[in-house]
């Protein structure tokens, strides 16, 4: 059974620096751990992206849809960072 833990992926948005920590099982994101200087609206919208990660596939298309559809489900705004930028951070997190 593969697990990985990984390095913080860090990707500077416009709006800020986002860093990622991710532990992966079989291609599949197990945990996840999102910090940095952004700032996200509602406040607990980065639970929610971060619950609705878990279980995800670890491909770029598949991460970047799930955190688009939080975004839509749960109206989250943020200033100067877009779902793609999260999705940038966890990237390099398992590209680390």
């Amino acid at each position: 059974m593969e697990i990985l833990k990984t390095k913080p992926g860090i990707h500077k948005a416009r709006g800020g620096l986002i860093r990622s920590f991710v532990f992966v099982e079989n291609g599949i994101l197990k945990d996840i751990t999102i910090s940095g200087d952004f700032f996200l609206f509602p406040e607990e919208a980065i639970f929610k992206i971060l619950e609705n990660l878990k279980g995800t596939p670890v491909k770029r298309e598949e991460l970047l849809k799930n955190i688009e559809d939080t975004y839509a489900k749960e109206k989250i705004q943020s200033p100067g960072t877009a779902p793609s930028d999260f999705t940038e951070s966890i990237m390099k997190a398992l590209e680390a």
